[in-house]
């Protein structure tokens, strides 16, 4: 989230000290010549004067002043602070000279100095509003929110008109957590000066607070308007939209704050964040690495370049950065998630169960809210990465999301969940559910909502049961495929290990629990033999050539919502190994076309028998949603290569080369959402 806003440039306020009269009227009239300069526009030539006038009385303390506060109008703030100290010193009872080093101090964030500064100018006047207000938010600032909230009663107490107490009192409050008061002081701020830009500001982030996005864009949208040059402005208005979940608008927000505040960490995180959200992730990495050269104690930073790295495959630095926010933030939850995984995958599972154990532990239920939910959708995950990719089928701009990991759930969790309309159950690998999978049938007993893609069903979607569970339905090529386990394969290695299973070569090699063809090796069939990538157990199944006519080869993919069957995409690739990012589909017009004829007309594409044949999968999963991936043999029959709920459904940029598929996505989507409504 976007800071306070930065303070503004002090200006001290109060009488300025009248000289020490004297018989010395030339000093005073050079002061009060250089007094009309400055007033008049005239630095330059008004310290020129100033400094004529403290050559003759050097101590003299309204040149001291005068000089002080014009040094630091044009951008000298230490010397500004060196004359002001030094008056200070010559009038250790004037609370306005003290008053004035505190604001130069506070200005330049030595907060300390100006703390001390601000106490001791109330000591010396104790109703002194501007010191009050000023203490209170450099109390603030730095962490010492119970002492700020008093400061800040005290200066509404003594200047209740004055919209600088308000807003004091509001971020004492904001950082104590009381975001209710922290909205009902900034509106005050507000009402008292409707054009004071930081109390939108400080309004709009309130709001974002407290899950009001709605209204925090208002007052944020206010707060550029009065000052389209504020960077904070900006920052809160791009909060605002994140808690809208609109991350392309907060992106357009955050763009307008970092133009204007380049060199501000916040700026670049921010904007970092959106850009993960918007898949962008080479952007994404730029901005949090920028994030960290300016504010290297960044632990959200490190967190979320840990992500990206880790699923940009650099295993290293993602495990470096996720240890390094740790350092800085040891109950960080990503940090933990991030770490339980790339330790499981190097079979370190001790250390991987405690990682989650920190990250789940405390926390198993993360609710995101939605300020218009068309409905509160439980959603039952594991903390393995075996669950179904949901983001799409249920946007958090529509839907609350209730996201449990119910490997953690206890038994007063079950028995107690906060409200809600309809359970997803989003485990859809059973191969990683693990001590999930209990809780989760526990769970469906329980409950009296609705629950789509009941785990019962689920678990029938292994891959070594498909030949079982697809068995009656004509026209399908379900290939042999069983379990081994890893002593299986030690034994006497993967060919054996097949022999002994009953798996003919050519066969598929692949990681239990594995998707999107990580691990995935080919044994036999003239294919150099690849080591083995896990330790654990492995799926062996047939293989079969799928390769048509032109020598490509064709993965079809449709999702099944409610039983029916929808086009998803079609890959077209050199490669047996077909995968829709490496096919290099986006550069052949006539692949392109294709994809789109069975889009739009699957049974024409595939001829009406095939068709039937996969609708007939999905009927056998009786799921909820699930999805296939098949291709079509020479001689019309579908040739299954899986059928599970882990399917990937999302949308492509409206403006790019994949802009053809999202009507079918769309599709999709609209299908699975009208499950979820509560009408």
């Amino acid at each position: 989230m976007p800071q306070e806003p930065e303070p503004q440039e002090p200006e001290p306020q109060g009488p300025e000290p009248q000289g020490p009269g004297g018989d010395d009227a030339g000093v005073d009239g050079l002061l009060a010549s250089g007094l009309e300069l400055r007033r008049g526009g005239d630095a330059a030539a008004a310290e020129w004067l100033f400094r004529q006038a403290l050559n003759i009385e050097p101590d003299n303390a309204t040149g001291l002043y005068l000089l002080g506060l014009l040094r630091f109008e044009v951008g000298a703030p230490a010397e500004a602070e060196a004359l002001i100290a030094r008056l200070a010193q010559l009038r250790p009872a004037h609370a306005e000279a003290h008053f004035t080093l505190a604001s130069i101090r506070h200005w330049r964030d030595d907060r300390a100095a100006a703390i001390a500064a601000y106490r001791h100018a109330l000591q010396l006047s104790p109703t002194h509003g501007a010191a009050q207000i000023g203490l209170a938010r450099a109390l603030a600032e730095s962490g010492e929110h119970a002492a700020s909230l008093e400061a800040a009663q005290a200066a509404v107490q003594l200047a209740p008109a004055d919209p600088a107490a308000h807003l004091a009192l509001a971020a004492a409050q904001r950082g104590l957590g009381d975001v209710k008061a922290a909205i009902t002081a900034f509106s005050e701020a507000v009402r008292l000066a409707p054009d004071l830009t930081t109390a939108h500001v400080g309004l709009a982030l309130a709001l974002t607070d407290a899950g009001e996005p709605s209204l925090a864009r208002i007052a944020a949208e206010r707060a550029t308007t009065l000052d389209p040059a504020l960077c904070d402005a900006w920052l809160a208005l791009g909060s605002a939209m994140r808690g809208l979940h609109d991350p392309a608008a907060a992106a357009a927000a955050f763009e307008r704050a970092l133009a204007l505040a380049p060199e501000r960490a916040v700026v670049h995180l921010n904007l970092g964040l959106v850009l993960i959200e918007l898949e962008r992730a080479d952007e994404a990495r730029a901005c949090l690495t920028r994030t960290l050269e300016i504010d290297p104690s960044s632990a959200t930073a490190h967190a979320n370049l840990s992500s990206l790295y880790y699923l940009a495959g650099r295993k290293s630095l993602a495990k470096s950065h996720a240890y390094r926010a740790l350092a800085l933030e040891p109950k960080l939850m990503s940090a933990h998630q991030n770490l339980a995984a790339l330790l499981a995958e190097e079979q370190q599972h001790e250390a991987a169960r405690a990682h989650r154990d920190r990250a789940y532990g405390e926390r198993n239920l993360v609710v995101v809210t939605s300020a218009n939910p068309r409905a509160r959708v439980l959603i039952l995950s594991t903390t393995e990465s075996g669950n179904t990719p949901d983001r799409h089928l249920i946007p958090p701009a529509n839907y609350t999301r209730l996201l449990w990991f119910v490997e953690y759930a206890s038994e007063a969790q079950l028995a107690d969940l906060p409200a809600y309309d309809v359970a997803f159950n989003a485990i859809g690998d059973e191969d990683l559910a693990g001590p999930t999978a209990d809780n989760a049938r526990r769970f469906a007993a329980l409950t009296g909502q609705r629950l789509l893609n009941h785990p019962d069903k689920i678990a029938r979607t292994r891959r070594d049961l498909a030949g079982d569970l697809f068995a009656h339905i004509d026209g399908l090529v379900v290939p042999n495929s069983v379990r081994v386990e890893a002593a299986d394969v030690a034994a006497g290695g993967v060919r054996e290990a097949a022999r002994r299973a009953g798996v003919a070569e050519p066969f598929l090699v692949r990681p239990i629990g594995s998707h999107g063809g990580k691990g995935l090796a080919l044994v036999g069939g003239g294919a150099p033999d690849e080591p083995l990538t896990a330790a654990g157990a492995y799926y062996l199944t047939e293989f079969a050539d799928f390769r048509s006519a032109d020598g490509f080869h064709r993965k079809y993919r449709a999702i099944f919502v409610g039983g029916r069957p929808l086009p998803y995409h079609l890959a077209i690739s050199p490669a047996w190994m077909v995968h829709y990012e490496s096919a290099g589909m986006e550069a052949d017009p006539a692949r392109l076309a294709e994809e789109m004829r069975f889009l739009e007309d699957p049974a024409a594409a595939l001829g009406a028998d095939a068709w039937a044949a996969v609708a007939k999968v999905g009927a056998a999963m009786d799921l909820d949603y699930a999805g296939v991936d098949f291709s079509l043999l020479p001689d019309g029959r579908v040739l299954l290569f899986e059928a599970n709920a882990t399917m990937l459904v999302h949308p492509e940029a409206d403006d790019g080369p994949l802009a053809h598929k999202n009507p079918a996505i769309e599709r999709i989507l609209t299908a699975f959402q009208a499950m979820l409504a509560t009408d």
